[in-house]
């Protein structure tokens, strides 16, 4: 049996350790009676920054502190993330995988200088770096949002949820996320951590008019215009749509545009010349905030099937008031509802595409308006902030905000 004393090297690790992080400054924490949140997020690349903004924005009358673990920092991005401070860890890509002491180090000292009631983790990482600090300088509220299917798969990722640090909740942004959850972590169904709420937009998105969104696309007034918003990765099924788009044969004046890109930005274009479509599909790039240009499209497709496990575009798709055709898939399907038209493969996709284009400009406005009113009643900031501090875990907090947002 091993004697812990002072020559031995395992026990003087351990304390050495402990002690630095649960040194008087650790301890000396600012206890006030003000809420206080950190919100930890690996990047601000693609809907993240505007993510976190809906958590800062569900809590007006905390201290909302944001933190991002890659990325420059950038007083655009401080802006469109909101809250009351943001910090900025500037690390590269790497660091963010595997066991990273120097994520741990930043965060330590994070946690040294300042006392947190509830810490929102974005994705896995985060999620363990959070439960990291709740062991020395805890006990606050972990609330791990689930953006992606099989996050938990890894049976070291169902144990440190599920065992290890029992103050995780997990917020699911879908309910096939959150059925997902539960088949490697079914017992956090029965201890009531696993919780579904997707996710919102602000209804202050900016639209520009349809003829402006056409003009700088490079887009004529005549065309009928698909359009589709995403990072050209394989899970988004940009193959499925240009081959579909293809088999169609529609009209030679409808376009497909495509918005984003990615690493297979080169394979779709080079697929989009062998199936001889090459003149009628743009590939236009990243355009930041590109919701505004949704005027610009006739009907707005979302390709993805089974990996997706939410689609901020198709909330924005929404706001816009667009026509929408999607996927059958669980993920795509929490968010529209019984809005849209859905298709199940790439023959039925072809079919759905001729059948949105024979609709007249009168029912494809009706099919927007749909889309519209559901997001007024289901995506809202408001609506969010509503839902989000009614979870269990976040009313049980006596400091949380007594006062949530008013709908209109």
């Amino acid at each position: 049996m091993r004697l812990t004393c002072s020559s031995d090297p395992i026990f003087n690790i351990f304390c050495s350790k402990t002690f630095w992080l649960l040194s008087p400054v650790a301890m000396s924490l600012n206890r006030s009676s003000e809420l206080r949140v950190l919100q930890i997020c690996h990047d601000y690349e693609g809907p993240f920054r505007l993510v976190c903004r809906q958590y800062n924005e569900a809590f007006p009358d905390a201290n909302v502190t944001t933190v991002y673990l890659r990325g420059k920092s950038s007083d655009e991005i401080t802006s469109a993330t909101g809250g009351n401070k943001v910090i900025y860890l500037e690390n590269e890509e790497g660091a963010l995988r595997g066991i990273k002491f120097s994520l741990i180090f930043q965060l330590r000292k994070l946690f040294r200088e300042d006392h947190f009631d509830v810490v929102i983790a974005h994705r896995y990482k985060s999620i363990y770096l959070a439960g990291i600090m709740s062991y020395f300088f805890g006990p606050f509220l972990i609330l791990g949002i689930a953006h992606e299917h099989n996050v938990f798969k890894r049976i070291t990722r169902s144990l440190f949820v599920t065992f290890w640090r029992r103050q995780i909740h997990l917020i699911a942004v879908s309910r096939s996320v959150a059925r997902n959850i539960e088949t490697s972590c079914s017992s956090l169904a029965s201890q009531g951590r696993i919780h579904t709420l997707g996710n919102a937009i602000s209804e202050e998105c900016e639209l520009i008019d349809r003829t402006t969104a056409r003009k700088e696309l490079g887009l004529t007034e005549d065309s009928f215009v698909f359009g589709t918003v995403g990072r050209l990765v394989e899970k988004k099924n940009f193959e499925t749509l240009l081959s579909a788009f293809a088999e169609a044969d529609l009209d030679q004046s409808s376009r497909l545009v495509i918005l984003g890109t990615g690493p297979l930005e080169t394979e779709l274009r080079a697929l989009s010349g062998l199936l001889g479509i090459e003149d009628r599909v743009a590939f236009v790039g990243y355009i930041d905030q590109a919701v505004r240009y949704y005027p610009g499209f006739d009907c707005f497709v979302f390709p993805a099937g089974d990996k997706e496990a939410f689609g901020v575009v198709l909330l924005e798709a929404m706001f816009s008031g667009l026509a929408i055709l999607a996927s059958d898939a669980p993920g795509p399907d929490d968010v529209l509802g019984d809005v849209g038209i859905r298709f199940s493969g790439r023959e039925d996709l072809s079919r759905k595409l001729k059948e949105v284009y024979s609709l007249s400009e009168e029912q494809r406005k009706a099919m927007g308006e749909e889309g519209r009113q559901r997001y007024k009643r289901e995506f809202t900031f408001q609506h969010f902030a509503k839902h989000l501090r009614s979870l269990p875990p976040l009313a049980s907090i006596n400091r949380v905000v007594s006062s949530p947002p008013v709908e209109s």
